[in-house]
C-alpha cells in the first residue's frame, strides 16, 4: 500500500482534485450532447428582388367565414344583394384585412361583368337561375370561396315596376264617370301629370295590377265583372294598351281576387283569392295570361278586404302578402315555395277606417316597397318601409321610418290600387 496516497490532502491539491472532476464531467456531458449549430451572423439587407417570399409563411393560414346570403328582390328589374351572414371573416393566425370578390352566375354559367356586391336583374334573366359566389382573401394564399344560399330563379316584372316603363311607382285609381287614370311618379316622392287610361271601366267591381302576368315583359291590369268573368289588360309598357282578353269565368264568389307575385318561384306571377269559407287558394300563372292548377295554401284566412302584395317587404328574398284583419295590417310572408312557409306579423293598426289600402312600389325612391291608404277625407297617405333596417333596429316590430300625406281629393274615386 501506498502510504502517500493516504495521507490528507492540502487545501490547494483539494481545489485542483475537484476541479479536475468537474472538468471531465462537463467534457461527457457535452460529447454525449447533440451538435448545435453555431449562432448565425446578422444577415445584411437583401434587395427587393432578392427577397424570399412571404406567401410561405401564410400558406398554412386557415380563412372562415360565416355562410352568405343571397337577398333582395328576385324579379326582373330588382336588385339583389350578396350579404354576409353568420359572423364576419377571420383569419387564424391573425393579420391582415380581408377583400372581398363576386361572381354572379346565370344558369350556372357567369354573367359577364357581373363583380359587385349587387346585381340588378334583367329580362334576359327571366325563368333563369342565379346565384353568387363570394370570395374572402387574406393574401394570396389565404382566400376562401362559398356559395350564398339560395340561388334564385327570377320573376316576371312586379307590380312595383310602374305601368308606364320608367320603373317607378304609379297609381291607378278609377272615378265615379267609369274612367282609369293613371298617376305617376319620378320615383323621388313628386307626382308627374296623370294621364287617363281608358273609359267604361265601372263594369268591373274588382281591379288590380298582377305585374307582368302574360310574360311580354309589361305590367298588366286584371278586372273582374259581376258575371264573374276576369279580363287580363296587356300593357304595352308606354302607359298605353296592346288588347284585353278574357282569362277566366266563374269568379264572382270569391272574396277577394288579388296578386300574388311569384308565390311558387316559377318566374310567373301568380293570383291568390279567398273563397266564401275563407279558405286561399293560389291560382299560378302559366306565364302567358292563364293558369296552372290552384290549390289552396292557407285552411282559414279571416280577413276584409283588401288583400295585396307587398312584394319583398322586409328585404330578404322572401314574399310578403298583406292582409287587413279588423284594422290590423297583417303581413304573411313566403318563400317562394308555393306555401305560407314564412313568419306572421302585425304592421300596422287602424286601418279598419279606410277606402283603400294597397301597394304600388316605391314612392320615396329609397329602395323598399312602401304602403299608401285613403282615408274617408280623400287623403292619400303613404306609409314608408323600413326594408332590412327594421333588422337591426332593435324593435323588429317597428317596420316604417315614417309617414306623410302625399295627394288630396282622392276621396271621389271608386278604385285605387
Amino acid at each position: 500500500m501506498n502510504l502517500a496516497l493516504a495521507l490528507p490532502l492540502s487545501k490547494a491539491s483539494r481545489q485542483q482534485r475537484f476541479l479536475r472532476i468537474v472538468t471531465a464531467t462537463v467534457l461527457a456531458a457535452v460529447m454525449s450532447a447533440p451538435l448545435l449549430a453555431a449562432p448565425a451572423k446578422a444577415a445584411l439587407p437583401l434587395n427587393a428582388a432578392d427577397r424570399p417570399s412571404t406567401t410561405l409563411s401564410t400558406a398554412v393560414r386557415q380563412v372562415y367565414m360565416g355562410q352568405p346570403q343571397l337577398n333582395g328582390d328576385p324579379t326582373v328589374g330588382g336588385l339583389l344583394k350578396a350579404e354576409l351572414g353568420g359572423y364576419a371573416p377571420f383569419v387564424i393566425p391573425e393579420g391582415g384585412t380581408p377583400s372581398f370578390a363576386y361572381k354572379w352566375t346565370r344558369d350556372g354559367q357567369t354573367v359577364p361583368g357581373a363583380t359587385g356586391s349587387t346585381y340588378r336583374a334583367t329580362s334576359a334573366d327571366l325563368g333563369r337561375v342565379i346565384a353568387v359566389f363570394v370570395t374572402v382573401s387574406y393574401d394570396a394564399e389565404s382566400r376562401l370561396t362559398l356559395q350564398a344560399d339560395y340561388p334564385l330563379r327570377i320573376a316576371a316584372k312586379p307590380r312595383a315596376r310602374g305601368f308606364n316603363g320608367d320603373d317607378t311607382l304609379d297609381i291607378f285609381a278609377r272615378d265615379t264617370a267609369g274612367r282609369l287614370l293613371l298617376y305617376p311618379t319620378d320615383g323621388r316622392g313628386n307626382w308627374r301629370s296623370p294621364q287617363v287610361l281608358g273609359t267604361g271601366w265601372n263594369v268591373f267591381n274588382t281591379l288590380f295590377s298582377p305585374g307582368d302576368f302574360d310574360g311580354d315583359g309589361t305590367v298588366d291590369v286584371i278586372g273582374r265583372d259581376a258575371q264573374g268573368r276576369l279580363f287580363l289588360y296587356q300593357g304595352n309598357g308606354t302607359g298605353g294598351w296592346k288588347k284585353a282578353f278574357q282569362i277566366g269565368q266563374g269568379w264572382q264568389n270569391f272574396r277577394t281576387v288579388s296578386a300574388a307575385g311569384d308565390f311558387n318561384g316559377d318566374g310567373s306571377n301568380d293570383l291568390i283569392v279567398v273563397d266564401p269559407w275563407y279558405q286561399a287558394i293560389l291560382y299560378p300563372g302559366n306565364g302567358r295570361g292563364g293558369f296552372l292548377q290552384p290549390y289552396g295554401v292557407d285552411t282559414y284566412w279571416v280577413n276584409n278586404d283588401p288583400v295585396f302584395t307587398v312584394g319583398h317587404f322586409g328585404g330578404k328574398n322572401s314574399l310578403g302578402i298583406v292582409s287587413r284583419i279588423y284594422g290590423r295590417l297583417t303581413l304573411r310572408e313566403a318563400s317562394r315555395s308555393g306555401r305560407l312557409d314564412g313568419g306572421s306579423s302585425d304592421i300596422g293598426w287602424g286601418f279598419d277606417g279606410f277606402p283603400f289600402v294597397g301597394s304600388a312600389g316605391d314612392f320615396n325612391g329609397d329602395g323598399t316597397v312602401d304602403i299608401f291608404s285613403v282615408d274617408t277625407a280623400g287623403r292619400l297617405t303613404m306609409y314608408y318601409n323600413k326594408g332590412s333596417d327594421f333588422m337591426t333596429s332593435g324593435q323588429p316590430g317597428i317596420r316604417w321610418s315614417g309617414q306623410s300625406v302625399v295627394g288630396w281629393g282622392w276621396g271621389g274615386f271608386t278604385a285605387v290600387f
